[in-house]
């Protein structure tokens, strides 16, 4: 008995010993032979990746691991192999660095002696490019064109140039639906097919402003059903809703890496008076978006500048068949610029309005026709333009007007002298807002930022 005490005693202070000197005593040192990313360009879905010489006991290297700026995820130990997985992408252009102090600990007992650390320098932000169009028309002669044809007709003769864009927005002038008659007593009302949001998809449309004087032409269950249509065509849509809220909200389009925001609003001006209360937007009652409350356009810009990277503010405004800029327009847009607005887009006039750059930011006052059926009376509704702009980050860098002509519901780049004529017109319009610009050689107008 004695023996075997005298044994156990002698055991424990070996184990007592052994415990002491791989605390206390001279420690093999844990080093870190291979980790990545490392330079510049790094792509921002990276992993950071550590190997080790030994296996990291995971309590000390969540203790003694840190990336600068901070960013959530997770740690992942695959033996001698650690991947440090971000819950989100890096953020474009940003210098990160990757520490790992001195003192983490293996699974044997091994210590990094000395802090190790590597940098890396993400990618530049690709560049965006919006492409932006009037007034879309798919009801009337439009929807007989599609159907002598099919719902590829209105944009067959520009859809490669709308295809460039990663965002491309219009305004869609009637609601889509087979559901809602006419109202009564309004002298135009209009409805396109449910067929015809194929046409949109087929032009490149992905962002539509609903924020117009015919949205609400066939009632409340037409706006209903439009809303699910374009929402199962995957075409983003502002301006109107269910109610309020809905109608005042920002709809985001994420693309490209950016976070695009659109609020639309339309004047009542051309509503008939009986229904104007009825095509407002309220508290249990669908409708669209109206551009007579400053204040609450102003509190929905700047909510919406916060949660997305460019905001695209979309005005229904402005006097029929005039080139003319009114005061009212220029009040809204500098307030919208002024609120956070990168982008301010008009439409109605039906005609084309010249381009404004207001504190450094672009105001298309209008963008005219561009799906439509020939007016005989108005010629001038024929010229129009497809707005091309490029926002690297949130900095509009280039801003176009592609010249265009309206067609028979089909829109075309004209050539010749019908081409000269419409670049000498768009060129006095911007001559009159005192916006620089030149003519290409490819026979666009570039506006001077």
């Amino acid at each position: 008995m004695k023996k075997f005490k005298k044994a156990f005693i002698f055991l424990a202070f070996i184990l007592i010993g052994y415990y002491l000197f791989t605390m206390f005593g001279p420690q093999q040192s844990l080093e870190i032979i291979n980790f990545s990313p490392l330079g510049e360009g790094v792509e921002i879905n990276s992993v950071i990746t550590l190997e080790l010489a030994a296996v990291p006991e995971r309590k000390s290297l969540e203790e003694h691991f840190s990336i600068d700026p901070e960013i959530p995820g997770q740690l992942v130990i695959t033996d001698t192999l650690v991947k440090f997985i971000p819950d989100e992408p890096f953020a474009y252009q940003t210098h990160y660095r990757v520490t790992v102090t001195d003192g983490m600990r293996s699974e044997q007992g091994s210590v990094l002696k000395e802090t190790f650390s590597f940098e890396f320098d993400t990618e530049n932000q690709p560049s965006l490019q919006i492409m932006a169009v009037g007034d879309i028309m798919l009801d009337q002669l439009t929807r007989q064109r599609l159907r002598e044809f099919d719902p590829a007709y209105p944009f067959a003769r520009v859809k490669e140039i709308l295809q460039q864009g990663d965002v491309v927005f219009a305004n869609l002038e009637s609601p889509i639906s087979g559901l809602g008659r006419p109202l009564p007593g309004k002298k135009y009302t209009f409805c396109a097919a449910p067929f015809s949001a194929k046409s949109l998809v087929d032009g490149g449309i992905n962002m539509v402003s609903l924020a117009n004087n015919h949205i609400m032409d066939y009632g409340e269950e037409a706006l209903a059903e439009t809303l699910e249509i374009l929402a199962e065509h995957n075409i983003t849509f502002a301006g109107a809703g269910l109610n309020k809220d809905s109608a005042h909200a920002a709809a985001v389009l994420e693309v490209n890496g950016y976070r695009v925001a659109l609020l639309a609003y339309t004047d009542d001006f051309a509503v008939p008076v009986q229904y104007r209360s009825f095509w407002q937007a309220a508290e249990y009652k669908p409708g669209a978006a109206l551009l007579h409350d400053k204040s609450l356009i102003k509190d929905d810009i700047k909510r919406a500048s916060a949660e997305a990277d460019i905001v695209l503010v979309s005005f229904h405004w402005g006097n029929e068949y005039t080139y003319q800029v009114t005061a009212q327009q220029k009040d809204l847009a500098h307030l919208a610029v002024d609120a956070g607005a990168d982008l301010v887009l008009g439409h109605h006039p039906h005609v084309p309005q010249g381009v404004e750059v207001y504190n450094g930011t672009p105001i298309v006052y209008s963008l005219s026709n561009f799906v439509f059926y020939p007016f005989p009376s108005y010629p001038q509704t024929q010229d129009s333009f497809i707005l091309q702009a490029e926002f690297q980050g949130e900095d509009v860098t280039t801003l176009k007007l592609i010249p265009i002509r309206g067609g028979d519901s089909q829109p075309y780049l004209p050539q010749g002298q019908r081409l000269q004529t419409l670049i000498k017109h768009l060129s006095r319009l911007l001559d009159e807002l005192g916006t620089s610009h030149k003519v290409t050689s490819e026979n666009t107008i570039e506006i001077d930022l």
